[in-house]
């Protein structure tokens, strides 16, 4: 075993340059066949196995390497990427997901990050991104998995979608005690294993959007057919974690804005065109790519969606209302990539209004009244007994599946109206 941990080792570090095309391919069935293999526990060869099939996916030659394994290798390879998130070092695994993709997804053809080509001209010396080298093949192997098996695409996307709740939630977190300590006279910023902590979760949460692109691209089946088990469960789910990221990332002045403004060493990546595009994808499939039905099921749900603020969609469009002085640079400029979704989207914008309008309140007074849970409505509801708020709209689709509060987990006896006390 020892041996092969050196092989591997030495793999990692020259497959850019290997020329055996027989070598790269036999090693890429040795990757494929034990990378997920239950019998190695040494969590160093594990991770060893883990990062050189990584690597294998990042180069076009190598890449080709795996696609010529044999077919059922590349099967059970599949099946074992797809395998759920939860108890398993799953980053990496969604990272050769993304690697896969990427080439194929809504603006993710860039070798450097366009944002830090404006703001950051010296960059345009440094070493680019990889060029993109996505697998058609590998992509269809996924799709068919996906299609044909539903209980595990319903485990799958489920564990995706828990992870990337978990991912943003973080992230705001984090960026909310990076504002403060900004605030502070003393300006004692956090240190810088925080920050890069912070900017870890964002590229999480991003790379964790750019497989469920991938995933509603190949596979729409799984979200708007509502005669598979889970399929309207896993929509909703989709269109609520969608809205929460574009409410907190397209409102203005708000702290993303905030907090990208500050420019600090090691939040370079954080800003809002990558996670913008990769939300835009996701709903250029579903709102115009598909078909009648499914834009239909999908605009449905997306609308009725409690978490859903008009705004998010025009600023998507580059129709924001106020005054466009308001508006970010870094945000203006993210505007014109995602203002392809166009005609398309435009068609449900006036439905979108009359919904809001009659059922969610425009624009909370302050960030610090909005509901923690949605970021999209002002806190309205009170738990008893332990006093913890949220709107009343996540409280009550909380209640319909689980009785115990959001935030301590003691059991909810009763929900009371919550209006903010007048200033004094």
């Amino acid at each position: 075993m020892l041996d092969v941990y050196w092989l591997l080792c030495v793999c990692i570090r020259t497959i850019e340059h290997a020329d055996n095309t027989e070598t790269l391919t036999q090693l890429a069935a040795i990757l494929a066949k034990h990378f997920a293999d239950p019998r190695i526990v040494g969590t160093d060869i594990k991770d060893s196995l883990m990062q050189a099939l990584a690597s294998y996916v990042c180069y076009p030659q190598s890449l080709r390497a795996v696609e010529r394994i044999p077919e059922e290798q590349r099967v059970a390879m599949m099946r074992n990427l797809l395998a759920p998130y939860e108890q398993r070092p799953w980053a990496q695994t969604n990272w050769i997901l993304v690697r896969l993709w990427r080439g194929c997804g809504f603006g993710y053809r860039y070798t450097r990050l366009p944002h830090l080509l404006k703001t950051k001209p010296e960059d345009a010396n440094l070493p680019s991104l990889q060029k993109p080298c996505p697998s058609l093949l590998l992509q269809g192997h996924m799709a068919e998995l996906l299609s044909v098996d539903k209980d595990m695409a319903a485990s799958f996307l489920n564990s995706v979608l828990n992870q990337l709740n978990w991912a943003f939630s973080e992230f705001i977190g984090m960026i909310q005690e990076i504002q403060q300590a900004a605030e502070r006279p003393e300006r004692n910023f956090v240190d810088t294993r925080q920050l890069k902590v912070c900017a870890t979760c964002f590229d999480l949460s991003v790379s964790l959007l750019r497989v469920l692109e991938m995933t509603v691209t190949l596979v729409p089946e799984i979200f708007l057919d509502w005669t598979r088990p889970s399929a309207e469960l896993l929509l909703r789910r989709l269109a609520q974690l969608l809205n929460q990221v574009l409410n907190r990332v397209t409102a203005e002045k708000n702290l993303f804005d905030r907090v990208v403004n500050l420019r600090l060493p090691g939040l370079e990546s954080v800003d809002h065109y990558p996670i913008l595009v990769a939300v835009t994808g996701i709903l250029v499939r579903i709102l115009v790519d598909g078909d009648r039905q499914g834009i239909s099921r999908a605009a449905s749900v997306l609308l009725s969606d409690p978490c859903f603020q008009l705004h998010s969609i025009q600023h998507l469009l580059g129709e924001g209302g106020g005054d466009p002085s308001a508006v970010s640079a870094t945000a203006s400029r993210a505007r014109p990539v995602v203002g392809s979704l166009g005609s398309g989207v435009a068609p449900v914008i006036p439905s979108a209004a009359a919904v809001e309008r009659k059922h969610f309140s425009l624009h909370p007074t302050s960030e610090e009244d909005l509901c923690p849970i949605c970021y999209a409505h002002s806190i309205s509801a009170v738990f008893k007994p332990c006093s913890h708020k949220s709107c009343k709209a996540c409280i009550n689709q909380h209640l319909m599946n689980n009785k115990d509060c959001f935030f301590c987990k003691a059991t909810i006896t009763g929900v009371e109206d919550y209006s903010k006390p007048a200033a004094s």
